[in-house]
């Protein structure tokens, strides 16, 4: 039976603490509000640089989106955040894509497709992804490109290496705007745009770096330690990202986050998606109900944050439920795909949240997405799971629409 009984507030035990934080959004205070002020004083500097760099020339890519590609209207802070990708995707991948070996690329896609398309053979075609993305691919990441002239065609290279590790879906869809664009034009206007969007990321990542460091502070640790002696793992090139995807995905929920609120708030409906890494430490026994795709917390555990932030959001007449994975994430969207007066809130690592935004923009979802205060999953972060959290205050504030 759910509880009757309000949930309180629960603490973190001080051993599972023990283990450093890959990030952390509180840096030692109560909650995060200091981040999401950083965060949004930093976005409106990265907007101002990319706009004065670009120009009106944006909008010839944004008319494309629109006209040729068929894309719901974006906000123009979101076309920026395209390039951005782009930049992020040829300064930190392109070489890893040159370096290495054609069959393993081929191979590993292959297998990509197999498990998508036959979930019985998932166990032995993601042995397979892990063999060759720990021998074959992920070595290759920090190799030097062949050179900084660019070209279309390199671009291709990219977005197949890309596609083969299976990890990086929404980033190519952009990365495939961005081809299908580049090919209107000539091969200077292509070089230059792929040009000016290195350039771009390289600025970034020195200033998000002097602005954002703090919160990424257990990054590199985690690379040199916990990371490099896994082994044989599926989730090598996930788990392996520098502090600049971090701080990418930071800024990229920002700007999306306020490219779609004027849309969220006049949905009538309101619904909020919580990873289950979310439940407290007695989550073996987590009772939630399952009803088809849905899975909603029925109180079982006073102490556990999904119990309080579902007692909550009921407050606000907003539905909570639990996404088991992020790799079910999809489904979970379908079907707020087909109820066009949802407004949908979905909490997720940082590491995940990029890709999660992208999703729901491109199904057209009016949506906000609110970053984990910290990732704790056992699965690909921590040795003992760590019950994750959110900035409970401001998810409130979104379903609330109060601003």
């Amino acid at each position: 039976m759910p509880s009757e009984e309000q949930p309180q507030p629960a603490g973190v035990c001080a051993h599972a603490l023990e283990e450093k934080l890959v990030y952390d959004l509180r840096l030692g205070a109560g909650n995060s509000d200091g981040f999401f002020e950083a965060v949004a004083e930093f976005t409106d500097r990265v907007l101002i640089a990319v706009k004065r760099l670009t120009g009106s020339s944006i909008d010839d890519y944004a008319s494309y989106a629109r006209i040729e590609l068929r894309e719901a209207d974006r906000s123009p802070g979101e076309y920026l955040l395209d390039l951005l990708v782009l930049g992020l995707a040829l300064g930190r991948y392109l070489g890893a894509a040159e370096n290495s070996a054609g069959w393993a690329v081929a191979l590993a896609r292959e297998l990509y497709w197999y498990r998508r398309e036959s979930p019985w053979a998932k166990p032995l075609a993601d042995l397979g992804r892990a063999v060759l993305g720990r021998y074959f691919l992920a070595p290759k990441i920090g190799c030097k490109a062949d050179s900084r002239v660019y070209s279309v065609e390199r671009l291709v290279g990219l977005v197949d290496w890309l596609q083969a590790t299976g990890e990086f879906d929404q980033m190519v869809r952009r990365l495939n705007n961005w081809r299908s664009f580049l090919s209107t034009l000539s091969s200077d206007d292509a070089r230059r745009w792929m040009q000016i969007s290195v350039e771009l990321f390289d600025w970034f990542e020195v200033e998000a770096a002097g602005a954002l460091a703090a919160y990424t502070a257990g990054v590199e640790e985690f690379l040199s330690t916990v990371h490099a002696h896994r082994g044989i793992r599926e989730d090598q090139i996930f788990c392996g990202r520098g502090a600049v995807e971090y701080h990418l995905a930071m800024v990229a929920t920002e700007i999306m986050n306020r490219g779609l609120r004027e849309r969220f708030e006049l949905m009538p409906k309101k619904v909020v998606l919580v990873p289950a890494c979310m439940r407290g430490k007695n989550a073996g026994a987590c009772r939630a109900r399952v009803f088809g795709a849905d899975i909603t917390c029925v109180g079982c555990d006073p102490a556990c944050t999904i119990n309080r932030i579902t007692w909550r959001m009921r407050d606000l007449g907003a539905t909570v439920y639990l996404v088991p994975h992020s790799s079910g994430f999809s489904q979970w969207l379908e079907r707020w795909q087909r109820e066009p007066k949802t407004g949908v809130v979905a909490a997720a690592c940082l590491l995940n949240i990029l890709s999660g935004g992208y999703e729901m923009r491109a199904r057209r979802i009016a949506s906000q997405c609110v970053p984990l205060d910290y990732p704790g999953c056992q699965k690909h972060w921590r040795q003992e799971r760590l019950p994750t959290n959110l900035n409970e205050e401001r998810l409130v504030r979104i379903v609330s629409s109060a601003k």
